[in-house]
């Protein structure tokens, strides 16, 4: 019986091992080898603050790793990655959104991956002009570094959501995100450059310079936020100065545009000439930002929907579950209801079969109380009888003791039925006899053998004899024979 699942048992383990042993020659094979070499070598330049630039070669690698990423979900994640972000380098926004997303829904366990995923998907939602929809990736940026432990990390990506919200002007925000981050120093330029985007955006712009001048270093983005603030305060020479080294500097096509419209709205004390190069150079920049539009609205059309699908599968997931708990509720209920409902049908008929119980009880007890009554009244006309007997002179001959009838009709009226009732039995004329004079009991074995005309021995082997057809033994042989009397057997 235990050899069959012994058999499948053992082929089992063998199809698990080949299975593992073939999942492990192919993602030894070369070309996912090749791969992962690729992989280390863009986490090597990510730690130093590169970019793996070989496009080609990053999208081999996605391509190898894409069949086996169940068996190495962090290698496919970290390829999509790489792939995604250089994509979003080289403006191919929807590309960039297509690889990243792929990184965000792959089963990886890589928190700071996904961290870094979402704040570059964020990025672009940011680029589009989306800050609600950049505000939440960050925040899911945020969650992810938390989860990874990278504390550093953690508060960049919530300096970038106080920054999203910097963008739509909202200061009390921008200051409840920030005032935690006050005690940490690496993060102070970020933390004013914030404070100063979201003064510049709320049209408060002595305290948008206040917080850009508190910045260190020249990052051309601080750079124009003074030039937008003074631009937009009146002081277009400080504006115009601070213009020229973004766009020295930067080579962002946003911030380019900025700066180039800020060049336009000089005063007319400008060179003319300045002013008509400014705004064809900011007419070249705006038809390159329209030809990217529309890939970046894709983009960020696919990032809504691929985020929404996410919300809207978790709900599927939290109504499915809800289902199963009501689900289980009402069988519960119901099970619980039948168990109420057996349990008293249960009792029920433990009442009744106790009632029926007690009333045999009180017949059996009837029953007992007539059997002994009738027994103590048989007993003592026997008695009687027998006395009346024993004081009889020569009772044997005027008896007529060889005439069992009559002899039972003038002792007893018991002893005739109990005579009948013997003959039934199988007992013969001097079995019958015998059971008499067993049941008077006022015979020794002496008298009793001379009564049967038998040897005193004879006597007492007929008497155990008779009791043996009878069903019983000698010593209760009177005994049994009252009870057939009563009907007791």
């Amino acid at each position: 019986m235990t050899a069959a699942p012994n058999i499948v048992t053992r082929l089992y383990s063998q199809i698990t091992i080949v299975f593992c042993a073939f999942g492990f020659c192919m993602i030894s094979c070369t070309p996912v080898r090749e791969a992962q070499q690729t992989v280390a070598l863009a986490d090597s330049l990510l730690a130093a603050d590169n970019v793996y630039s070989d496009s080609s070669g990053i999208a081999q690698a996605v391509d190898a790793l894409a069949p086996w990423q169940m068996f190495i979900p962090e290698d496919y994640a970290k390829a999509c990655f790489y792939y995604g972000r250089l994509l979003r380098i080289n403006e191919q926004y929807t590309d960039a959104a297509q690889y990243l997303l792929r990184a965000r829904r792959s089963l990886t366990g890589n928190h700071e991956l996904l961290g870094r995923t979402y704040s570059n998907l964020a990025l672009i939602c940011r680029w589009q002009g989306d800050y609600p929809l950049s505000y939440s990736l960050y925040e899911c940026s945020a969650e992810a570094f938390f989860n990874a432990g990278d504390t550093l990390r953690y508060h960049i990506a919530v300096t970038n959501m106080a920054y999203a919200l910097a963008e739509q002007g909202d200061t009390t925000g921008v200051q409840t995100l920030l005032a935690p981050l006050d005690s940490y120093p690496a993060l102070a330029d970020m933390c004013n450059e914030t404070y100063a985007e979201a003064f510049m955006r709320a049209d408060n712009y002595k305290l948008g310079l206040h917080y850009a001048n508190r910045c260190n270093g020249g990052e051309p983005s601080v750079m124009m936020i003074k030039a937008q603030c003074f631009s937009l305060s009146g002081q277009f020479d400080s504006a115009t100065c601070y213009a020229r080294k973004v766009l020295e500097r930067s080579r962002h096509p946003f911030m380019r545009a900025n700066a180039l419209y800020i060049l336009t709205q000089q005063d007319s004390t400008a060179n003319l000439a300045d002013v008509r190069n400014a705004a064809a150079e900011r007419a070249r920049v705006l038809n390159r930002i329209a030809d990217k539009q529309g890939d970046l609205t894709r983009a960020v059309e696919l990032i809504r929907q691929d985020i929404n699908g996410r919300s809207w599968q978790w709900n599927l997931l939290l109504a499915g579950v809800l289902c199963i708990i009501v689900a289980l509720i009402a069988w519960w209920q119901m099970i619980r209801r039948e168990h109420k409902r057996t349990i008293a049908h249960i009792a029920q008929q433990k009442q009744q079969a106790q009632e029926h119980v007690s009333l045999h009880q009180q017949q059996d007890e009837q029953l007992q109380l007539q059997i002994a009554e009738r027994r103590k009244m048989i007993e003592q006309e026997v008695s009687t009888n027998l006395i009346a007997l024993q004081r009889a002179d020569d009772w044997r001959k005027s008896l007529g003791w060889y005439n069992d009838e009559l002899f039972c009709d003038i002792t007893n009226k018991q002893f005739f039925m109990l005579a009948d009732k013997l003959k039934a039995r199988s007992l013969n004329d001097k079995e019958i006899r015998l059971c008499m004079l067993v049941l008077m009991d006022c015979f020794d074995s002496k008298q009793t053998a001379k009564l049967l005309n038998y040897a005193e021995s004879g006597v007492r082997n007929f008497k155990q004899h008779t009791a043996n057809k009878l069903g019983t033994t000698s010593r209760e042989l009177r005994e049994h024979l009252i009870r057939i009397i009563t009907g007791e057997c």
